[in-house]
């Protein structure tokens, strides 16, 4: 069975960077607009009989890669596709995956359904806001990380009072994880989240002072949550030498403004996700185009040996 990489347009660069790694030329595929809004794909390559990998982060705008993504499946499905594998390293409404109210959806698990009726087999995602995400879907999720590639990048670099910073109550396991492969402290800041793009941190639970921390999360959308934190811990009189670390640089909003205030030392963030050509902070990108094409290599090995 032949295996055919395409890419949507969220991201054609990591596309090709993964069609790279696997010494492959990215499939043929359209995506087009026709004149009222609506998406017009057609997929180009011959894909009958074939084990497909259908590469879109769902970044933003996000309901427009997601319908892309859908449309790309539902085109590969129609033309004979032996097997519908998508590729999405950053997966949009993972952190609508609980209704805290009981007055919204679940958008995790509606987005869950729309890509396994399209006619996707697997999804193979990179570090989701919430692992209880992988159980809104009913087809296997391949769930990757890219905190052993960040940490290592890290591992080098980090000053010598180093502390890792946990920004909210929710992203304490992950920052466990990048201690322990580092073997540093840990602190956490306590927040209250006012808006979608307001926060307020209103304690620190570890020591900073002095230290240079190493904020970890999953992603920075607004970077309200950074912002919050940061303002934090210079209170707290940790060393105005502050690296932030984060899987998906989504970069929305406020964002890049909120940086700037910051001073950072660095931002250390992943491919996931196209980024703005111009930040006002110093930026180290780690790749995971070789995470993703090792992820490929071994479900099209393992559907070959079946």
């Amino acid at each position: 069975m032949r295996v055919t990489l395409m890419s949507g347009s969220s991201h054609p660069a990591l596309g090709e960077a993964v069609a790279k790694v696997l010494g492959l030329e990215l499939g043929r595929c359209v995506v087009d607009r026709f004149p009222d809004g609506e998406h017009h794909v057609e997929v180009a390559e011959e894909v009958r009989g074939c084990d497909v990998y259908l590469l879109q982060p769902l970044g933003p705008p996000v309901d427009s890669h997601l319908m892309e993504l859908l449309l790309l499946v539902d085109a590969c499905r129609r033309r004979g596709a032996a097997r519908v594998t998508a590729v999405v390293p950053y997966l949009a409404y993972a952190r609508h995956d609980r209704r805290e109210t009981g007055r919204e959806p679940l958008g995790a698990r509606l987005v869950a359904d729309m890509i396994r009726a399209a006619g996707v087999d697997r999804l193979i995602s990179v570090d989701l806001h919430s692992p209880a995400v992988e159980g809104c879907f009913n087809i296997p999720v391949e769930h990757l990380s890219a905190m052993p590639l960040l940490a290592e990048h890290l591992r080098g670099t980090a000053a010598p009072r180093s502390v890792i910073v946990s920004p909210d109550l929710g992203a304490v396991k992950r920052a466990e994880r990048y201690a322990a492969h580092l073997k540093l402290p840990v602190a956490v800041v306590h927040k209250r989240r006012m808006s979608g793009s307001e926060v307020q941190a209103h304690n620190i639970t570890g020591e900073v002072k002095g230290c240079a921390p190493i904020l970890v999360d999953d992603m920075i959308s607004t970077a309200g949550t950074i912002e919050a934190a940061v303002q934090a811990l210079l209170e707290a009189g940790c060393a105005p030498d502050v690296t932030v670390v984060a899987s998906h640089a989504l970069l929305v909003g406020p964002a890049i403004e909120r940086l700037q205030r910051l001073s950072l030392r660095r931002l250390l963030t992943t491919d996931s996700v196209p980024r703005p050509e111009r930040l006002p902070v110093p930026v180290e990108v780690v790749s995971i185009a070789p995470l993703l094409a090792r992820a490929i290599e071994s479900l099209h090995s393992g559907a070959q040996g079946r």
